[in-house]
């Protein structure tokens, strides 16, 4: 029987989740991989990966319509790739690439969102819809709040502030709790 862990993060903190753990697959250990990197490269027989901060060579790599299957040094059975269920590949951040075309997902994760000067939360995740990508916006007290990423609503955007500055559209419009009336 298959663990239904949830997604576990052992990963350090300095470094970039490439990948998560989604199955397993066949007798030897391959893992099922939902891939977080537009770098495929990152998944090349003989690069080393972190699983759960642990370092593991690629023995074998494979891309399917789900993600990629990979056969890690360590990872030897059916029974130890179960046990990787739900955790996280991982790459140091000082092997990271820059964009000058844009941000990369792991840049934007925890940026503090501002309205107009006001703070709503922080993106807590973003969702790639193929138009354009959506970013969560967690805010305290309130419902989360889905900002597409375009620039008509992207005002600024400071990594080293790790802030954003959106115009939030009329229509998304924020769901304020309002206070009970008695």
């Amino acid at each position: 029987m298959r663990s239904k862990r949830k997604l576990h993060t052992n990963t350090p903190s300095d470094h970039i989740v490439v990948g998560i753990v989604r199955g397993s697959r066949g007798l030897r250990g391959e893992l099922r991989v939902e891939v977080t990197t537009e770098i495929s490269e990152r998944f090349d027989v003989s690069n080393t990966l972190f699983l759960d901060g642990q370092a593991h060579t690629i023995i074998s790599s494979k891309f399917d319509r789900r993600g990629v299957l990979l056969k890690l040094s360590d990872v030897e059975d059916r029974n130890q790739a179960d046990l990787c269920l739900g955790l996280q590949l991982s790459i140091p951040e000082t092997e990271s690439i820059t964009s000058d075309q844009g941000y990369f997902h792991h840049e934007l994760i925890g940026l503090g969102v501002y309205e107009n000067g006001e703070y709503l939360g922080a993106i807590s995740e973003i969702i790639e819809t193929g138009a354009n990508d959506v970013f969560v916006i967690n805010m305290a007290g309130e419902d989360d709040v889905l900002i597409p990423a375009i620039e008509d609503v992207i005002i600024s955007v400071d990594l080293e502030l790790r802030s954003m500055e959106v115009d939030v559209p009329i229509g998304l419009g924020r769901n304020r709790k309002k206070p009970a009336s008695g």
